[in-house]
């Protein structure tokens, strides 16, 4: 009996269930979304913001101050403590390792271009690296800095002449790409070396980098008789913005806070383990670089946050409205339910049964339309479609269900007030 109630109810008013249906719908089409982006997309919103550049920088713990002016280190070439490049490989080898996006070396030379005093700098344009027998990692400025734009082509790593110039440097030598530039390595007073290089391309970073030549590494070691040495290198890696547990002592956390801790991809925990790894070495955060991820990335969860509450409200709104005048079309009906002797409880239960079907129907397309919706916003901002997670299905139904049932129950119990002998006398 309740069940032909319920369902002869559905479809007499086929209209306004239609439309409770696509308020709940498009409701749980938005979460879902969201919730999809944020469980297959998460990574990718990361590596998009890793075209801010390196987050972390490494230098030897026993390094001397620098001595710089301009951008130009002036120490002597063999003063300060040196890494290891062969040590690099050990990145590719700590528990986060799948979180390091790219680094690369770096090994600055003073020079003298043209009369005028500059910082050369050696690193690692586009290199590829042998992690293991099976596995090569592919890394260098090219990677570690996107956002990096160049006029004319990248250097090849294995040509000893290429070279880099920077934006404000080319401007103020009149410097093209394709012309040979002529270097003297060596700090006043030295014997200087000259380097022929060939500019490749002019590079703008909008940093000091504007200001610098980029060539080889190898090119650099050579100059300067440090084979194998490198003086510091810098890490893109995806890290998890930093909270107060985040900047914890981390001597004084107990065993289980600091395996908590460990497991976290903050980017102190990351520079903890590149310690480890490399003995001699000081990793430390580019706070600026990561603050401003971990605040873009907290505004753009509470922006999503708040998207899928507007849209849930919103949904609860347009079934309260919609119930409303549900109850005040079938105000008979219940003075006759109740005149015949029907409980609020049972009176309570049609309508419910009916807002359950509803709300089972709308987390269900819900989530399929969520999911197609999903897919597609990936595929035009990263490129690539996000996969569909079954496991929000069940939790897209019971939100359903719960924004079905939030908007019943003030019309829900404006019906309980009803008295039969009023209504009917009316009718």
């Amino acid at each position: 009996m309740l069940s032909r109630v319920v369902s002869r109810s559905i479809t007499r008013r086929r209209r306004r269930n239609l439309l409770s249906l696509l308020a709940v719908t498009l409701g749980i089409a938005v979460t879902t979304a969201v919730a999809t982006i944020a469980l297959d997309v998460g990574d990718k919103v990361g590596r998009e913001l890793r075209s801010f550049g390196a987050n972390i920088s490494v230098t030897p713990a026993a390094d001397s101050l620098p001595v710089s002016l301009g951008g130009v280190d002036y120490r002597p070439a063999a003063a300060g403590a040196f890494l290891a490049e062969a040590d690099l490989v050990k990145l590719k080898k700590i528990f986060w390792r799948n979180n390091i996006v790219a680094f690369a070396p770096l090994l600055q030379v003073p020079a003298s271009v043209q009369g005028r005093r500059i910082g050369v700098v050696g690193s690692w344009f586009d290199k590829e690296v042998r992690v293991d027998k099976a596995e090569t990692f592919r890394t260098g400025l090219k990677r570690l800095h996107p956002a990096w734009k160049v006029q004319g082509e990248w250097p090849d790593d294995t040509d000893p002449a290429a070279c880099l110039v920077g934006r404000r440097l080319a401007d103020s030598l009149g410097i093209a790409p394709g012309q040979t530039l002529s270097a003297d390595v060596g700090l006043p007073g030295a014997r200087p070396v000259a380097a022929s290089l060939v500019v490749q391309g002019i590079l703008e970073s909008g940093g000091e980098e504007d200001d610098q030549i980029l060539f080889p590494l190898t090119v650099a070691q050579k100059l300067t008789g440090s084979e194998g040495k490198i003086r510091r290198f810098e890490i893109s890696a995806l890290t998890k913005p930093e909270d107060a547990f985040a900047r914890s002592d981390v001597t004084k956390l107990s065993g289980e806070e600091f395996d908590r801790w460990y497991c976290t991809p903050y980017v102190s925990s990351i520079c903890y383990q590149i310690q480890q790894a490399i003995p001699g070495a000081e990793a430390k955060p580019v706070y600026r670089v990561a603050e401003t991820e971990g605040n873009v990335l907290n505004r753009v969860g509470v922006l999503m946050a708040l998207l899928a509450a507007a849209a849930l409200v919103t949904s609860v709104l347009a079934v309260a409205s919609m119930m409303l005048a549900t109850v005040l079309e079938r105000r008979a009906e219940i003075g006759l339910f109740k005149s015949l002797g029907a409980t609020d409880a049972r009176v309570a239960t049609v309508f419910l049964l009916e807002a359950s079907v509803v709300g089972l129907l709308g987390g269900m397309a819900g989530y399929f339309t969520g999911s197609l919706m999903a897919r597609h916003l990936a595929t035009v901002v990263f490129g690539l479609p996000a996969a569909i997670h079954w496991v929000i299905l069940p939790a897209a139904v019971v939100l359903a269900l719960a924004v079905t049932l939030a908007g019943s129950a003030l019309p829900l119990i404006h019906s309980l007030k009803l008295s039969p002998v009023e209504v009917l006398r009316n009718e």
